[in-house]
């Protein structure tokens, strides 16, 4: 079993990891970003139960800076958020242009070395991360290529050679909730918050609800 440290955003993927980790390995601290993204607060609300439904530390770690860098609609309130046509989600053209409005500059680069730092701090072997083959179609940043650059890379820059760890890195998301669905421990997808607002309701119209509602099995609300 290795020691791990979570990069948990209270997402679906992430608390997948969260908790598959906590069957295969052994997490140890859990790490939620906040960069300035319009779903901060529920990000670190959410993240915070998982992590206590999994009576695993949680840290928030504050890099405004990165938020600050702008250009993104995750960070800047004034640019018009995507809402992907029903339909388009496997539309790789469409997928594109909503990867691009909401790219925040080396977010995962920046997120996968500061929670190395804390993993070699902690004597972890391992910085789990919340990736899917799905959305890597469109962010290289989630794919198997960038998951294993990013080992090669902290072998360098670590002293006990931190790797970078994913249990659903060849998932996509329906297959993942198949999975959460029959682990011993309930999984509690109503702690998770998948939407890219920070609203007191999922938005239900954003590419996170979207393909969070389809992995569930779900229709799509459009109503904010």
């Amino acid at each position: 079993m290795s020691r791990s440290v979570i990069l948990l955003s209270g997402g679906l993927d992430s608390a997948a990891n969260l908790a598959i980790c906590a069957v295969q390995d052994e997490p140890v601290l859990c790490l939620t970003a906040d960069y300035g993204q319009r779903a901060a607060a529920r990000e670190i609300e959410a993240a915070r139960e998982l992590s206590r439904y999994y009576g695993v530390e949680h840290r928030v770690l504050r890099i405004e800076w990165l938020g600050q860098l702008g250009g993104s609609s995750l960070t800047d309130v004034s640019r018009e958020m995507p809402a992907p046509q029903s339909g388009t989600l496997d539309d790789l053209k469409s997928s594109l242009e909503t990867a691009k409005a909401v790219w925040v500059p080396n977010r995962n680069g920046v997120l996968i070395n500061a929670a190395a730092a804390f993993a070699e701090s902690l004597g972890c072997a391992q910085v789990v991360v919340g990736f899917n083959r799905e959305e890597a179609a469109t962010f290289p940043d989630n794919s198997a290529d960038f998951t294993a650059r990013a080992t090669r890379a902290l072998e360098l820059s670590t002293a006990n050679h931190v790797r970078v760890a994913c249990y659903t890195l060849m998932q996509d998301k329906r297959e993942m909730v198949a999975t959460l669905s029959k682990l011993e421990k309930p999984f509690p997808f109503d702690m998770t918050w998948s939407c890219y607002e920070g609203g007191l309701e999922r938005c239900g119209v954003c590419e996170s609800c979207q393909r969070f509602a389809r992995a569930m099995g779900q229709t799509v609300k459009r109503s904010c």
